[in-house]
């Protein structure tokens, strides 16, 4: 194994020490910890794109290639559907009070790292979400996963990696470093389906953004709603 990939294994284990250092010195302008947290995912990355192209991992395939299967017409028509919901979701919180009141409920605990502004929105979706999905599934599916898998087989793969990415978000809570592990062995599982990471990367940008746009939508203030009254 060569000794950068030796360094990058380093890198993606002691991230959540390093990430609890950080969270003891951060800043009340989420869009600059929005920049900050997509800057630090792609230390690692960069160097595992480095590392994959110069041929120097242990991981040969990261499966870039959608073949034409039934299994990725299945997901990405799946994946579309939940878009169309999305948007007709945003435009259903826009328009009712009720619904807004209830979603607000549900991310009052995430508030803090979820953009409620214009510009902190448009950072969370277009920067951190794209980020996370491209960085997290890269190295914990497309190269952790795979790594782990082919030394002590795939439940194994599937339960280290999670747990690692849970750990990823420790700086959360551990409740939070539970549904991540859960999210993450949702992602193996899409990623074993699919035989590729675009997919997953999709899908996993696509609940970032989903998370963000509800709270946005909920907390903004709705034009209509203003006409209406």
């Amino acid at each position: 194994m060569h000794y950068l990939e030796i360094t990058l294994i380093g890198m993606i284990l002691f991230y959540p020490i390093v990430d609890l250092i950080i969270e003891k010195y951060k800043s009340q302008n989420k869009t600059f910890e929005f920049l900050k947290i997509s800057f630090i995912m792609w230390l690692p990355t960069l160097l595992l794109i480095h590392l994959f192209s110069n041929g120097q991992l242990s991981v040969a395939n990261f499966g870039f290639v959608i073949e034409n299967s039934w299994q990725n017409i299945l997901f990405a028509s799946l994946l579309l559907i939940a878009i169309i919901y999305l948007l007709l979701l945003i435009r259903s919180i826009q328009s009712s009070e009720e619904l807004r009141t209830e979603i607000k409920s549900k991310c009052a605990a995430y508030k803090d790292i979820l953009p409620v502004t214009k510009n902190e929105m448009l950072v969370f979706t277009l920067i951190l979400s794209v980020s996370a999905g491209v960085c997290e599934e890269l190295l914990f599916r497309a190269y952790l996963f795979t790594l782990i898998d082919s030394h002590i087989g795939m439940v194994a793969a599937i339960l280290l990696s999670s747990a690692v990415f849970g750990l990823w978000h420790i700086y959360l809570g551990w409740q939070e470093v539970i549904r991540t592990s859960i999210m993450g062995a949702v992602f193996c599982g899409v990623f074993i389906f699919t035989g590729n990471i675009i997919l997953p990367i999709l899908l996993h940008i696509f609940v970032d953004v989903y998370s963000g746009l509800m709270c946005y939508f909920a907390m903004r203030k709705s034009p209509l709603i203003i006409q209406e009254s």
